[in-house]
């Protein structure tokens, strides 16, 4: 069962994505940027949800520690956010394999996340 670390510091966000992911992958949630990077130096899953917008450390700076790291770096990222479309190349910019705005569609998040692993296949 492949494996999908999410990361968002809005409780709700959380269970939302979490009850629509738990009945296909195993799914970890954390809450931070500085709990993903601690997360990551123990496990690796398959892919990661990440909020741009988190309070301490946003998702750009994660994709930075992750990008320095060869073993981090190959873990693909789709980067989650309310914002408008000025976002979109930066996150790609940073590493991100994908953009998802908030709030989403749950049958199209599901085919987001097939969509990456089928172009890794």
């Amino acid at each position: 069962m492949k494996h999908i670390l999410l990361v968002d510091d809005v409780s709700t966000n959380l269970k939302c994505e979490e009850h629509i992911l738990h009945d296909r992958y195993k799914v970890t949630m954390v809450k931070s940027g500085e709990d993903a990077l601690r997360y990551l130096e123990e496990q690796t899953p398959d892919l990661i949800l990440l909020d741009i917008y988190l309070r301490k450390m946003n998702g750009y700076e994660v994709m930075e520690h992750m990008q320095k790291s060869p073993h981090l770096s190959k873990i693909p990222v789709i980067l989650l956010t309310a914002a408008e479309q000025e976002e979109e190349e930066r996150s790609i910019a940073s590493g991100a394999v994908d953009l998802i705005r908030k709030p989403f569609d749950p049958q199209m998040l599901l085919n987001r996340i097939e969509a990456v692993w089928k172009r890794e296949a």
